[in-house]
């Protein structure tokens, strides 16, 4: 027998579809996301959901209430797109010059208002059950910290969230499977600038120098050897130095050099022990060859880490819907995402949607101007948040609260 809730999803693609694409063809960057927050706040009041807008800035809050006391899930989808002229010549292209959707956003919106347009039209589906379901529509993932502002504001009190889940699209998994993972699954994501101080000279001098040069050159290996070195084998951290610049002529040393990169790690633990060796080594480099460094840590976002009850949770709303070979355990992944911020804070999981269709030609990853996505997706994410809110409502104590 057909689940009836991924019936009713895959009733209302058409739907589904006509959302993404508008959303779509209006990229909005993180905190002006204004239209997309309007239409967002219109769908919701429409279908007879609390509506709250304007928390951090651009965020818009739907609370689906059964009337009855009980727990609070929480289902969140970020709103922003990015800084990207689009490459793809499809009807439903941006046409907003240098904004794109090529994170897949505007999909992970339209599958929250399906979900919430499911729910608030099958009231059946939630007969007996208590508590609520809220919906946060959030700006600035990309980078902006619009997770954060929203925990700040209070975006999981009022009712108080009991359990959040999240969704993101993934282009190396096939449309219609979804990926699950407990425990850690994407990395805090911090930057890192090094200014080195040595002696300028003529280049056909250098002995007359402290060069900047070699003392970054030598930074830069020796960096690439504190994680096989400090790391044990069954973590995973990556230290990456993305851009060195130094000089204006060939045939000066300059006094100065600069480098720039990235820390990826998955515990806190890890994350600190790095920083601080990072630190030890630019400084000891430095004095080797008499020169100095200063070394500037900018903290990101957090390790997102899928508690146990959560991704039980996602999995069991994910069969249901899919069927147990659908659900695939997900890889770990170095990028950032500042969900984190509310699974710091309640029990909290992503999971990952698959989009890849290599027929169709969908097959670019994130942040390429060539993304897409097979829309075939957009149902199964609304199904599997509808079914995950009916799952927790009907029996929480299942999930730990």
């Amino acid at each position: 027998m057909p689940n009836p809730v991924r019936a009713a999803a895959e009733a209302i693609k058409p739907w589904l579809v006509e959302t993404r694409r508008a959303i779509h063809m209006q990229p909005e960057l993180g905190y002006e996301e204004h239209e997309t927050a309007r239409r967002v706040a219109a769908a919701l009041a429409e279908w007879g959901l609390e509506v709250r807008t304007g928390i951090a800035r651009t965020g818009v809050v739907g609370v689906l209430r059964t009337g009855r006391p009980g727990p609070t899930l929480g289902i969140r989808a970020d709103m922003d797109a990015l800084p990207i002229e689009e490459a793809n010549e499809v009807p439903y292209r941006s046409r907003a010059a240098g904004k794109m959707h090529a994170c897949g956003h505007d999909a992970h919106t339209a599958m929250l208002l399906g979900a919430a347009r499911l729910l608030a039209q099958n009231p059946q589906w939630l007969e007996g059950c208590g508590g609520s379901v809220k919906f946060i529509f959030q700006p600035a993932e990309e980078g902006r910290a619009g997770g954060r502002l929203m925990v700040e504001e209070g975006v999981l009190e009022d009712p108080r969230v009991d359990l959040a889940i999240a969704a993101h699209v993934l282009p190396s998994l096939p449309a219609g499977t979804v990926g699950t993972r407990s425990g850690p699954v994407l990395a805090a994501s911090d930057k890192f600038n090094i200014k080195v101080r040595g002696k300028g000279s003529h280049a056909a001098q250098p002995h007359l120098s402290r060069d900047p040069i070699l003392v970054a050159a030598h930074i830069i290996t020796a960096l690439q050897a504190i994680v096989s070195r400090n790391v044990e084998p069954f973590d995973a951290a990556v230290v990456s130095v993305t851009r060195l610049e130094a000089g204006t002529a060939y045939n000066i040393i300059p006094e100065e050099a600069s480098l720039m990169g990235t820390l990826r790690t998955h515990r806190a633990e890890t994350r600190q022990a790095l920083k601080r060796r990072m630190e030890e080594t630019i400084r000891g480099v430095a004095s080797a060859f008499g020169a100095e460094a200063a070394f500037e840590f900018i903290p990101g976002y957090p390790p997102l880490v899928n508690s146990a009850q959560a991704t039980g949770l996602i999995e069991r709303a994910a069969r249901g819907v899919l069927g147990e070979e659908k659900v695939v355990e997900m890889p770990l992944s170095m990028g950032g995402e500042d969900f984190a911020y509310i699974a710091l804070e309640r029990p909290a999981a992503m999971f990952r949607v698959g989009v890849r269709n290599e027929a169709r030609g969908i097959v670019h990853g994130l942040h390429s101007n060539r993304f897409d996505l097979d829309e075939d997706a957009l149902p199964v994410g609304s199904a599997v948040f509808a079914q995950a809110a009916c799952a927790f409502l009907r029996d929480p104590r299942a999930f730990g609260v």
